[in-house]
């Protein structure tokens, strides 16, 4: 009998009033099981009487395992986690039914984006998947696996996985493991932008409906051919299609919500505005009715479509602030999802360590073993001399098979070695892609809000509005610091990071610091007060941004903790001679104070006091780490005194150069030129709101600017038109940044400025860009005053 009449039937039995509660827990027990299989969800009513029948029986552990991932497939976290705990924690010997939770949880906590629990229980469910031998459930943790790495973009690993999955799953005839593998390796293929592929496999999919009934391949096929088709802006087979999915019989509200938001964002584009503002609130409803515990980027990316619909409509204002919106779920959505990966990768580096560990343990633990037999043969021999022939060829024999031993166990334990150091580099490059990609995907909203903020400050004559739209700039500026934070972090982490020593004014530094953080301490009622000694010269030579960057993070840090008193800064002039002065520099509150326990991991990156003070104050748990470091680079660290209720007071000691009247102090810089003697700029960037921004900020200049959307038609527009400068993104379809530069310098012969304008800014995507044959380098967020200098440099 079909799968689609076996579960219709099973329904109806659970419905009838002549089964006693045992029968119908069993019933329970087969209907969850072909529910778990299809990935689909049981109606309301039906869901409630299985809640009824789940108890800690063998049928009814079985149910609470469907209820377990039905709760999960519909984004009811807390329930799904709940129901899993029961079931893995609980005190019964069926081993099959705890290994199919602990794999429903890890695809559970993938698609929540709680990726370092996955990592954890990927381990136990190997090791469980070995014990019971089962092809399907070793199937089904090869498919956990792929899932796992397709989740965190490691996609060459996660093909291989799902080839093994697919492979088992044929050989034993799990039909819908082999539609599942089918299709996501369609998916996967899509995320790479190999669409022929994606299709192909799609194809697929659909064939091996044959073996399943209720169209279960289709449904999951016709979704996949419809988001790649929308993709590839083939628009109207995209829309054909997506109107098949979302009246499809086994439509899902998670699949239907992603296919309004892309019929939204093509409709968008052929200007079909009604439509899609209708897709759009199609698609919210069913975010927020269905997965209403939720919070990822695809639910954020819904309020920057919005914004765009809402322009294009002509009322800026609104899209403004929904892009504000968007701006700040998809901050607290990415943070975590990040922040998610990098403890994922730490994680599964321990336990690669651990397992080497163990298993050169056990090599010495056998070598220790073979070593008392060899001499219990030996005593054995002193006893039985009339036998010593014998004895002795036993004992040569039990040699050679030790050696042999040891020789095959070392050699396995040196192929272990290789793969944990493999995954160790695996793991360490994902922290820096971590890095690079939060820098980039942060970076490129932030230079919206920056850019469009600093224009307005400049053109508004109202003194309030004024004053708000600052406050915007300067809370973004403040969100690009926790950016920056994080590449100094692996600038440091890598040795990378290198000082830039020259001639300041130490009270001038300070005084520009208490410029910053005046508002938001008066804000909170309280005052900054300087205790500087008079002493103090006058000129030192030291890293004026990197000291600053250590104050403002203390400073920062004694106003968010103290909501009465003062924030005193002082300085103290140890020792001063005609070469070097020595200072004491610190920064005291009367806050809420630190404890002897909370002081221990205090200087611990991604860690503050307590989990308690990140949820009240907020922060990263980097900033004490980078200065810390920062100030162990010129000699020093930071000391910290503390009482519970009383304060707190953070303190330094430097030893800097004098600087004599023949140092060059800094000068200060030329008014920006709005005149320039060559005017014709060639913009090749793909986003129309940095389009907006550059546009803006230059539109008091004489430059006339050509955009082109991507690398290739930048190569074309340059060869019909001569240009005088190429301002050039990096990331873009079709052709990148890099590749369009080379072309236009080996190829080409070009030799006219090229700037990037590009998200990428750490130091290797800088190293990149001059390797390409560009000219300079300017990262968004992008400031007005760097713009202009750069012009300055090449068009004057």
């Amino acid at each position: 009998m079909p799968i689609g009449e076996i579960t219709e039937t099973l329904e109806a039995k659970l419905n009838a009033s002549d089964y006693s509660l045992e029968e119908k827990r069993h019933l329970g027990a087969l209907y969850t099981a072909l529910k778990l299989r299809l990935h689909h969800t049981p109606s309301k009513p039906i869901y409630d009487l299985l809640s009824r029948l789940a108890d800690n029986s063998p049928s009814g552990m079985k149910i609470k395992l469907g209820l377990a991932r039905i709760d999960g497939i519909n984004a009811k976290y807390d329930s799904a986690y709940t129901y899993f705990g029961e079931l893995i924690n609980a005190d019964f010997n069926d081993k099959e039914t705890k290994a199919y939770a602990l794999a429903y949880l890890i695809l559970t906590y993938n698609e929540a984006q709680v990726f370092a629990s996955s990592a954890e229980l990927l381990n136990t469910l190997e090791e469980l998947s070995r014990e019971l031998a089962s092809p399907k459930l070793t199937a089904l943790y090869y498919y956990m696996l792929a899932d796992y790495n397709h989740s965190i973009q490691s996609y060459d690993i996660a093909y291989n996985y799902y080839k093994k999955s697919l492979a088992l799953a044929q050989e034993h005839h799990f039909w819908v493991l082999i539609s599942d593998n089918l299709y996501v390796i369609g998916i996967l293929f899509r995320n790479q932008g190999q669409y022929e592929k994606a299709i192909s496999y799609f194809e697929k999919t659909i064939e091996n409906d044959k073996n399943i009934d209720m169209s279960y391949s289709e449904y999951l096929a016709l979704y996949g051919m419809a988001s790649t088709y929308f993709r590839t802006d083939d628009i109207d087979k995209a829309l054909a299609l997506a109107d098949k999915v979302t009246s499809h019989p086994l439509t899902v509200s998670f699949y239907d919500s992603e296919i309004y938001r892309l019929k939204a964002k093509a409709l968008l584009k052929v200007d079909r505005l009604k439509e899609a503002r209708e897709a759009l609130d199609m698609s919210r409803a069913m975010y927020n009715d269905y997965r209403t515990d939720e919070k990822t980027t695809w639910r954020a990316d819904l309020e920057k479509l919005a914004a765009e619909i809402t322009a294009k409509e002509g009322d800026f204002q609104t899209a403004y602030y929904e892009y504000i919106q968007f701006h700040n779920d998809y901050v607290e959505a990415k943070k975590y999802e990040e922040l998610e990966l990098l403890e994922s990768a730490d994680l599964i580096n321990q336990i690669a360590q651990q397992k080497e560990r163990a298993l050169q343990l056990e090599a010495q633990n056998q070598a220790y073993l073979s070593m008392l037999e060899a001499k219990e043969a030996a005593q054995q021999t002193q006893k039985l001399y009339t036998r010593w022939l014998i004895v002795f060829v036993v004992l040569t024999l039990l040699t050679l098979a030790t050696i042999l031993v040891l020789f095959k166990k070392a050699k396995q334990s040196n192929a272990l070695t290789a793969l944990a150091k493999e995954k160790a580099e695996l793991h360490n490059r994902l922290k820096t892609e971590f890095i690079s990609n939060i820098s980039h995907e942060i970076r490129t909203p932030l230079n919206a809000i920056i850019g469009f903020g600093q224009v307005l400050t400049e053109k508004l004559q109202d003194k309030d509005t004024k004053k708000l739209t600052n406050q915007i700039v300067n809370s973004s500026e403040m969100l690009l610091q926790l950016i920056n934070d994080l590449l100094d972090f692996s600038k440091i982490e890598a040795g990378k990071l290198a000082l830039d020593y020259g001639p300041y004014n130490l009270r001038h530094s300070l005084k520009k610091l208490a410029d910053i953080f005046h508002a938001q301490a008066a804000n909170k009622g309280l005052a900054i007060v300087f205790n500087i000694d008079k002493a103090l010269p006058k000129q030192l030579i030291y890293d004026e941004l990197r000291v600053k960057q250590v104050l403002a993070n203390l400073i920062s840090n004694a106003i968010k903790f103290s909501t009465q008193g003062h924030i005193e800064i002082g300085v103290h002039v140890i020792r001063l001679t005609e070469q070097d002065c020595t200072l004491e520099i610190w920064v005291k509150d009367q806050g809420i104070g630190i404890s002897e326990t909370q002081k221990e991991n205090l200087f611990q990156p991604f860690i503050q006091a307590e989990s308690s003070t990140a949820r009240k104050y907020g922060g990263s748990g980097l900033g004490l780490n980078i200065s810390n470091k920062l100030l162990q680079l010129m000699n020093s660290q930071i000391a910290v005194e503390s009482d519970i209720g009383k304060g707190s007071r953070f303190s330094f000691t430097l030893t800097l150069l004098t600087a004599n009247q023949h140092t060059p102090l800094p000068v200060d810089k030329p008014a920006p030129v709005l005149e320039f003697s060559k005017t014709h700029v060639l913009l090749a960037e793909d986003n129309d709101i940095n389009v907006e921004v550059i546009q803006a900020m230059l539109a008091a200049t004489n430059l006339q600017i050509t955009r082109v959307k991507d690398g290739n038609q930048a190569i074309h527009a340059f060869a019909d038109k001569g240009f005088d400068i190429i301002l050039m993104d990096i990331q873009m379809p079709e052709m990148d940044g890099y590749e369009a530069t080379r072309v236009l310098r080996q190829q080409m012969g070009v030799t006219h400025p090229i700037v990037a304008l590009t998200a990428n800014a750490m130091q290797q995507d800088i190293d990149a860009c001059f390797s390409a044959g560009m000219d300079a380098h300017i990262s968004k967020p992008i400031q007005k005053e760097n713009l202009m200098t750069v012009l300055q440099r090449f068009l004057q």
